[in-house]
C-alpha cells in the first residue's frame, strides 16, 4: 500500500510539475504575443469559463472520488455503473442550461456590444458542457485509483495543444493574431481531452461493471454530491475572485499585470494538489475501515512532503522575482511585491490546506463547505477593500489572508473530529470527538 501511494504521488506530482512548466510557458507565450491587454481579455474568459463549470458539474467529479473508491471496495458493481450514467446525465444537462444562462446574461448586461471581451466570453461559455464531462471522468478515474492516467489529458495534453496552435497561428498572423483565436484553440484543446479521458475510464472500468444492471440512488447522489459543489468551488473562488473583482475594478490591463503573480503563486501550491489527490481515495478508504493509525500516518507524511516542496518553491520564487516576471515583458516586474505578498501566503496556507481532503473524505464535506464558504465571504470583502486602494498588491493580500484563515480552521477541525494531526508534527492519534 505504501509503494502504491508513493508510486501515485510521484506521478501526479510529475504531471504537476510538467503541467506547471507548460502553463508559465503559456502565460510566457501569450503575454508576448496578445500583450497585457489581449492576455487580460483571454484570462478574463478563461476564468468565467472555469469558474462557472464548477456549479455546472454540481459536485459530482469529487463526489464520484469518494464513491467510485468506496463502491470498488464493496463490489458494489451496479451502483459505480448508475452513478456514472447518472453523474454525466445531470451534468450534461445542467452545464449546458448554465452555459446559455450565462450568455444570456452577458448580452444583456453588454447591451448587445460585439467587443472582444464580450465575444470571447460567449466562447468560453459554449466550451463549458466539455470541460465539465471531462471533469466528471476525471474524477471517475481518480476514485479507481487511476489518478495520474486520468489527469494526464487536462494536466499534459490539453496545454501542448494550445500552445502548439497558438505558435502555429502566430507564424501565420503576426500581430494579427488575438485573444478570441487563442480561446478558440483552448476549446479545441478541451474537446481533444475530453474523447481521451472518455477512452481512458472506459478501458479502466472492472469488467462486472458493465456486466450488471444500473441500480440508481439519484436523490441520495444529488443530495451527496451538492456539498462537494460548494466545496470545490472554494479554492477556485480563492484562486479566481482577486481576478475577476480586479477585472471589473481596474480592467483587463490590470488583470494582464496579475496573471503572471497569480502563476506564480500556482507554482507553490501544485504539490499540495498533487499530494490531495493521490492521498483522497486512500484516506476514504482507510476511514471507512477504521484503520486510523494508517490515516495518521499517510496524513503526516503526505503534510511533510506539502511543506518541504512548497517552502523550496516559495523561496526560489522570491529571490528570482525579477527574474521570473521579467519573462513575461518589462511591464510586468510592476507585480514584484505581490508576488512576495503570495510566497509568503502561499506557503503558509498550503501547509494547512490539506485538511480540507481530509475532511471532505471522512464525510465532514458540509462542515469544510461552511467554512470555506466564509473564507470566500472574508476574501471578497478584503478584495473590495484593498484592490481600490493598493489595485494588483491588494489583490494578493486579500487572496492570501482568505485562504489562510480558512485553511487554519479546517485544520483545527481535523484534529478536533477525528484525532488526526494534519500538522508537520504529526503528534499521537487522539479518538474523535465528533460521530460522521
Amino acid at each position: 500500500m505504501k509503494n502504491k501511494i508513493l508510486g501515485r504521488i510521484a506521478g501526479v506530482f510529475g504531471l504537476r510539475l510538467a503541467y506547471s512548466a507548460l502553463t508559465f510557458l503559456t502565460s510566457v507565450l501569450l503575454a508576448r504575443v496578445l500583450g497585457t491587454s489581449g492576455f487580460g481579455a483571454y484570462t478574463y474568459a478563461v476564468v468565467w469559463a472555469y469558474l462557472l463549470s464548477v456549479p455546472a458539474t454540481m459536485g459530482f467529479d469529487n463526489f464520484l472520488v469518494r464513491e467510485i473508491a468506496v463502491y470498488q471496495t464493496q463490489s458494489l458493481w451496479g451502483l459505480m455503473r448508475g452513478l456514472l450514467s447518472w453523474a454525466n446525465k445531470v451534468v450534461l444537462v445542467s452545464s449546458s442550461a448554465l452555459a446559455a444562462i450565462a450568455i444570456l446574461v452577458a448580452f444583456l448586461l453588454d447591451g448587445g456590444a460585439q467587443s472582444e471581451v464580450f465575444v470571447g466570453f460567449c466562447l468560453a461559455m459554449a466550451l463549458m458542457p466539455v470541460i465539465s464531462l471531462r471533469n466528471v471522468r476525471r474524477g471517475a478515474m481518480k476514485g479507481l485509483h487511476k489518478i495520474a492516467k486520468g489527469m494526464l489529458p487536462e494536466l499534459l495534453i490539453d496545454p501542448l495543444i494550445l500552445i502548439v496552435l497558438t505558435l502555429a497561428a502566430y507564424a501565420v498572423l503576426k500581430e494579427s493574431l488575438t485573444s478570441l483565436w487563442v480561446v478558440v484553440f483552448y476549446g479545441l484543446g478541451s474537446l481533444a481531452t475530453l474523447a481521451l479521458v472518455s477512452q481512458f475510464l472506459a478501458r479502466s472500468l472492472p469488467e462486472k461493471v458493465t456486466q450488471v444492471p444500473a441500480v440508481f440512488k439519484g436523490r441520495a447522489w444529488i443530495s451527496g454530491a451538492l456539498p462537494f459543489m460548494l466545496i470545490e468551488s472554494i479554492p477556485i473562488l480563492n484562486s479566481r475572485l482577486d481576478v475577476l473583482m480586479l477585472g471589473a475594478y481596474q480592467g483587463t490591463d490590470a488583470v494582464g499585470l496579475y496573471v503572471p503573480v497569480n502563476r506564480g503563486a500556482q507554482l507553490i501550491t501544485f504539490i499540495l494538489m498533487a499530494v490531495g489527490s493521490s492521498l483522497a481515495p486512500t484516506i476514504a478508504s482507510a476511514y471507512s475501515d477504521n484503520r486510523l493509525g494508517d490515516l495518521q500516518r499517510m496524513v503526516t507524511k503526505g503534510v511533510r512532503v506539502v511543506a518541504v516542496v512548497a517552502f523550496l518553491f516559495a523561496g526560489s520564487l522570491s529571490l528570482l522575482s525579477q527574474g521570473y516576471l521579467s519573462l513575461f515583458g518589462p511591464e510586468f516586474v510592476q507585480g514584484q511585491t505581490a508576488l512576495y505578498i503570495f510566497c509568503v501566503g502561499g506557503f503558509m496556507s498550503t501547509t494547512m490546506s490539506l485538511s480540507y481532503v481530509i475532511l471532505n473524505m471522512t464525510g465532514f464535506e458540509r462542515y469544510t463547505a461552511i467554512v470555506g464558504w466564509l473564507a470566500i465571504g472574508l476574501n471578497v470583502v478584503l478584495n473590495a477593500i484593498l484592490i481600490p486602494r493598493w489595485g494588483v498588491e491588494g489583490a494578493a493580500l486579500a487572496t492570501s489572508l482568505g485562504t489562510t484563515i480558512g485553511a487554519f480552521v479546517c485544520l483545527v477541525a481535523v484534529r478536533q473530529k477525528l484525532g488526526v494531526d494534519a500538522t508537520i508534527l504529526g503528534l499521537a492519534l487522539k479518538p474523535p470527538t465528533v460521530e460522521p
